[in-house]
């Protein structure tokens, strides 16, 4: 039986339901919890509705960024994962990694953003614009809607000249400069011919981004989510965000080796402990955002947790299978008992991650690997990194062909994906179940009608 710090949610599991990236789509995020039939979000407080024992549901990170309800979507995961800590797993994508970098730490030229400058200040899949109209946190002010129509018009000038990849976002000045962007209030219109447009704007925008952070601080958000896991083993899936790149699963079975530990449980200490650890000691000195001097320094770690929540090698055509083979070799490596003898036990048998999108969640690698990313926000289908107008009449002003999207998409689209074994004592399948949002629906309407439910959702 699996002993390690990895584990979640224990071994009596027979149900286990996967969700992919959300991108700050709350409203398909809700949609889809709800057709797992495991949660009742209309009761206050929510009711689990499944076995509290033996079902379970995997978040798979990435809450945030690309639409305009971050802030709504972490919300609704957190009060998930609160009513529901044995049932419910949140893991961070690198979207929520960077948000945290970005709304706990101080940075400045002198002490300078751990990863170059903050992902806010991206022209393009990071923090839209209308987040900050969209939430709580930041204050409504009379001309926020000219403001943010400003820098709106500017991006869709960037993106109709395809340079979103060299401008930034700098307000009140970039905080590192870097020769291969340029700031998009000094140089595109019409902040180039509004020199007071220019400077209310990038004085707004400030105000909008030290009023969010601050909401994130306060709600405690930002504090849990430093609480939530990078890496984690639920079922027999070894489960996180990009995944693990030979190089680093080689370094970290040195580290095993020399630790006289298993390579999963080097795995825990290595990642997801320092990141818990500096943050629950730096956040409990500081009670506002961005005031966090120190850094995430010792044993690699802020390196190791890039390389975890970005990999994508896993989908290389000529050697992603064979990775993710390499990476189930060495986490059901030697493990050694209270005897000291070793033995192999072919623990983990796929790896689960988010993070690389396709319209559909896919199992690949003959079911070794579930790729869980299947597009679940329609901001993100609709626009892709670009930040578009979302809001119905902001939609209507824009006069962009990069954005000229301006019908809405209504539907929820992409897939979730489950697994289940009649017992705790039976082996887990070799493949998953996926769940398309109308296939779900067409189900529990024959089920209605009293007609007899085989299947329905097509096998992965």
């Amino acid at each position: 039986m699996l002993s390690s710090s990895l584990l979640k949610l224990g071994v009596n599991l027979t149900s286990i339901h996967f969700i992919g990236d959300l991108h700050a789509d709350v409203g398909c995020a809700k949609q889809w919890v709800e057709q797992t039939g495991l949660v009742n979000l209309t009761s206050t407080p929510y009711k689990w509705l499944g076995d509290p024992d033996r079902d379970a549901m995997v978040f798979l990170g990435d809450y945030v960024d690309k639409g305009s309800a971050s802030a709504s979507v972490l919300e609704f995961v957190r009060s998930l994962q609160e009513s529901f800590p044995d049932n419910i797993v949140t893991m961070l994508g690198n979207h929520d990694v960077f948000l945290v970098l970005d709304t706990a730490l101080s940075f400045s030229q002198n002490n300078p953003h751990p990863l170059g400058f903050p992902f806010y200040e991206y022209a393009y899949s990071f923090m839209h614009p209308e987040e900050y109209l969209e939430s709580e946190w930041v204050k409504n002010r009379d001309d926020d809607e000219e403001l943010y129509a400003s820098i709106a018009t500017a991006l869709q000038s960037v993106y109709d000249e395809g340079q979103e990849g060299s401008v930034r976002l700098c307000a009140p000045s970039c905080t590192q400069e870097d020769d291969s962007s340029r700031d998009i209030f000094s140089s595109v219109s019409p902040f180039t011919e509004n020199i007071s447009l220019r400077n209310r704007t990038q004085e707004r925008l400030t105000t909008w981004r030290k009023e969010y952070a601050q909401g994130l601080f306060d709600s405690g958000i930002l504090h849990w989510m430093t609480k939530q896991p990078l890496i984690a083993i639920v079922g027999d899936a070894l489960v996180m965000h990009g995944g693990v790149s030979n190089e680093v699963i080689a370094y970290l079975e040195s580290i095993a080796t020399r630790n006289e530990m298993t390579v999963v449980d080097t795995l825990h200490s290595a990642i997801n402990e320092p990141f818990w650890a500096f943050f629950q000691e730096e956040l409990e000195k500081t009670s506002t955002a961005n005031s966090i001097e120190n850094r995430l320094t010792g044993g690699y770690a802020l390196e190791l947790i890039m390389d975890l929540v970005q990999h994508r090698g896993y989908f290389d055509q000529k050697n992603g299978c064979r990775d993710v083979q390499n990476v189930l070799d060495k986490v059901n490596g030697k493990v050694v008992n209270e005897n000291g003898a070793e033995t192999f036990v072919p623990l983990l048998k796929r790896i689960v991650v988010g993070h690389t999108p396709h319209n559909y969640a896919q199992e690949l690698c003959g079911g070794k690997l579930l790729a869980s990313d299947s597009s679940l926000s329609r901001s993100f289908r609709a626009h892709g990194n670009l930040y578009c107008p979302l809001g119905e009449a902001r939609r209507l002003n824009q006069k962009s062909y990069s954005c000229s999207n301006t019908k809405p998409i209504e539907k929820c689209e992409g897939s979730i994906s489950q697994m289940t074994r009649a017992s705790s004592n039976d082996p887990w399948p070799s493949s998953m179940t996926r769940m398309k949002l109308e296939e779900v629906k067409n189900m529990q309407k024959r089920s209605t009608a009293g007609e007899t439910i085989d299947g329905g959702r097509g096998e992965l």
